[in-house]
């Protein structure tokens, strides 16, 4: 039997241990497994002595722009960022310009994503004023719903108990999950200065927001999901409330391992919704994730904006930073100084958004599933934005030692990124939409 393509030799994780071994990679599928020596013949084979062999990233949570927003990010540079940052599937958030409130929406940004893309692409959709309206034919190509309690998607909604447990209903009536971004804010709630913005998007907004949606999830049995946690009582109440198929959360890399703290906030490079927080929350937070299990996931909240609007002066700029190209390089520098294992990283980074989106033949590596597959290479090196694919180029990560680089991004068997430079164009791997099981 002749294989399309052997990885040789690389550094595989088994029972978080390291080990030696091929992957066989057949019809864009893991063919198998095997000894120095053993593999089967082969089309191509790649020399992976000294790489790590991990599953591609599955990165939940990313606003991919497009459409209106090019000038900010489009499908062709967003998914090149997440190919380069070891991200093989990305799920595109709907509060883009238009938000995706219908089919024709969605139907735009599947042709231009199909069209632009390097990585697999997956999308959410938002809850129309009147939910009656919600157009049924969108639910087999999106992987969830996505409420912004402080920001509705349409003018004149309010996010009061009645509205909540119709959208829980919703979400469990097509059995998909709902999308929290926890804050109870007002957007006319206006700052006037630095304190006033982070009292109006404070610690209390973010659990008042997440209770509200607890105690109308009692009476509907949906599956929620809550975005970007950035407070240590937000986690604490989520696992006072655990429940893994019903209940799931996400942590991003800057709210664990950033502090409000590290920055004068004179301008937008560290501003994002929810914001930095303080050194204890970022340890309860990482405790959350690694030890407690009250966080499921890792998710980048790649939020790209124009250098213009983030330079900013703080109160004026735009919130959100760019995390395609940091997720991977942070999170594996985690591991290799001890604070995070290789069990817990492939959990909240590749098979845990996959189990929570219902993602099939994904973020494992095993037999028969797809081949999503990256390669990297433990190395010393320094986050620097202008090396960014993506059109931000700003980031808080600025100069940052990490211990890690990606040198090869495979998506269903096709090599997409090899040492800095991409092999194929756009539009011919991964799949768009992304679905369901």
């Amino acid at each position: 039997m002749t294989v399309d393509l052997v990885l040789s030799n690389g550094i595989l994780i088994v029972n978080d241990r390291e080990t030696v071994q091929s992957v066989a990679i057949d019809r864009g599928k893991i063919q198998g497994f095997y000894k120095h020596g053993k593999e089967p013949d082969s089309r191509k084979t790649l020399d992976c002595r000294g790489l790590y062999i991990l599953p591609g990233l599955i990165d939940m949570h990313v606003h991919l722009r497009d459409l209106n927003q090019s000038d900010k990010e489009d499908y062709e540079s967003g998914t090149m960022a997440a190919a380069a940052g070891g991200i093989t599937t990305v799920v595109d958030m709907p509060n883009s310009d238009p938000p995706v409130l219908s089919r024709e929406v969605l139907d735009k940004k599947i042709k231009s994503a199909v069209s632009k893309r390097f990585v697999n692409v997956g999308f959410y959709a938002g809850i129309p004023k009147d939910i009656k309206s919600f157009e049924v034919s969108m639910v087999p190509d999106i992987l969830g719903l996505k409420v912004y309690p402080h920001s509705p998607l349409t003018k004149g909604t309010i996010y009061d108990k009645k509205r909540i447990q119709a959208c829980l209903g919703l979400a469990r009536k097509h059995n998909l999950p709902l999308l929290l971004h926890p804050d109870s804010s007002n957007r006319n709630d206006i700052a006037k200065n630095q304190e006033e913005f982070f009292h109006i998007h404070s610690c209390e907004s973010e659990l008042r927001s997440l209770q509200m949606f607890l105690d109308a999830k009692i009476e509907y049995e949906a599956r929620l999901h809550v975005c970007h946690v950035s407070c240590a009582a937000t986690a604490r109440l989520i696992l006072e409330h655990r429940a893994e198929h019903t209940l799931t959360a996400e942590v991003t890399p800057h709210h664990m391992l950033l502090s409000g703290g590290d920055f004068p906030h004179s301008d937008g490079r560290a501003k994002m919704l929810p914001p930095l927080r303080s050194p204890y929350d970022t340890k309860m937070l990482a405790q959350a994730l690694c030890q407690k299990c009250a966080i499921d996931c890792v998710a980048s909240d790649h939020a790209p904006h124009t250098t213009l609007e983030k330079n900013a002066p703080f109160l004026e700029a735009s919130s959100g930073i760019p995390g395609l190209e940091t997720l991977l390089p942070l999170m594996l520098t985690e591991v290799f100084e001890g604070r995070l294992s290789w069990i817990d990283f492939l959990r909240c980074c590749c098979s845990g958004p996959a189990a929570i989106l219902g993602i099939p033949n994904k973020g494992i590596l095993t037999e028969g599933y797809d081949a999503d597959i990256i390669l990297v290479r433990r190395q010393e090196r320094y986050i620097s934005g202008a090396e960014f694919f993506s059109k931000a180029k700003i980031t808080p990560f600025e100069g940052r030692h990490v211990l890690a680089r990606l040198i090869t991004t495979i998506v269903g068997g096709e090599i997409v990124y090899h040492d800095g430079s991409f092999i194929i164009g756009p539009g011919i791997v991964g799949r768009v939409p992304v679905r369901k099981s």
